[in-house]
């Protein structure tokens, strides 16, 4: 059975900071759906979910580099000037559900119980849950309009043009920060399984 290629996306998708409003749930200004609170604030894994919605699950890397924090992203990691940035998209059966972007100190290549550096197209979620001393901080959430990078990207994937939720948490392990945003693409059955509204 072929296998259908990765559409070719630029890296990296998110360059500039400053279209990203990241605010506590309490202080989304549209009510939460209930839907839309079992995606956003859900405390466990989204790869774990995700691999229990599909068939297939694949993760494809857009990249991983060394560079430099955006504004938004440096209160996290503290005197970090520079990070390690990896953007992946999570696909589902053949279709795009999540933009995730993940900012580590290059420390955290070298953790051996961490082992970043030899991810591959492995799930990084999926690897982090596993570490013992896992913690986790609030989560963060944002609407992304359809004109900003991640806006244009769903676009580029084959979808409509609409604002698309995303949040975003730190993860704590091995002595180690490591931030992660993960967008919700066309596919992802928080719009599908959306009420209409009218």
């Amino acid at each position: 059975m072929s296998t259908t290629p990765f559409p070719a996306i630029t890296f990296p998708v998110v360059s500039t900071g400053g279209e990203a409003q990241w605010l506590a749930p309490s202080e989304v200004r549209t009510p939460l759906s209930q839907q839309h609170a079992n995606w956003l604030l859900d405390p466990g894994s989204l790869t774990a979910k995700l691999k229990a919605l599909s068939a297939d699950f694949k993760v494809q890397v857009l990249g991983q580099r060394e560079t430099t924090l955006l504004a938004d992203e440096k209160p996290w990691l503290g005197d970090v000037e520079r990070a390690a940035v990896r953007e992946v998209i999570l696909w589902c059966d053949g279709k795009p559900w999540v933009f995730a972007r993940s900012v580590f100190p290059p420390s955290a290549l070298a953790a051996q119980q961490l082992s970043l550096g030899t991810l591959g197209d492995s799930p990084l979620g999926e690897h982090l849950f596993r570490q013992p001393d896992l913690a986790r901080s609030a989560i963060e959430l944002c609407r992304f309009a359809p004109t900003s990078q991640v806006g244009q990207l769903h676009q580029q994937l084959g979808f409509p043009a609409h604002e698309l939720w995303g949040r975003r948490s730190c993860f704590y392990a091995a002595n180690q920060t490591v931030l992660v945003a993960e967008v919700f693409l066309g596919a992802a059955k928080l719009y599908s399984e959306s009420p209409s509204q009218g």
